[in-house]
């Protein structure tokens, strides 16, 4: 799992600093590589630019299909097969989400 590298990385970095870094991630569905403007000058998205510009941009990332198994693995750090969270998007109506035994990427950040 990437998630405690991740937290320990961000903990080193507020250590030096008088104040915790702020931590935004920006997770869009079905966005494809030229659907943003620093990659398509035809594609007008000058706040994303701005955000990119004056942070970091991941490039080479994988994700799944859709949105379920993106986020669960986002969220724990674990691929989605091992949480059984491979297939469909979870339903609004479907009453199970991620199981309670295992620590998200917030509660690392704490």
């Amino acid at each position: 799992s990437y998630i405690p590298i991740l937290a320990t990385a961000l903990c080193a970095v507020s250590l030096t600093r008088a104040t915790p870094p702020n931590v935004v991630f920006i997770l869009a569905d079905d966005y494809g590589y030229n659907d943003i403007g620093y990659h398509n000058p035809d594609i007008l998205t000058p706040h994303m630019d701005r955000l990119a510009s004056e942070g970091v941009t991941l490039e080479q990332s994988y994700v799944q299909p859709v949105c379920t198994p993106t986020r669960s693995a986002l969220m724990t750090g674990l691929y989605p097969f091992h949480l059984g969270r491979q297939g469909q998007p979870i339903a609004t109506t479907q009453p199970s989400g991620l199981t309670l035994d295992r620590m998200l990427l917030p509660e690392y950040l704490k």
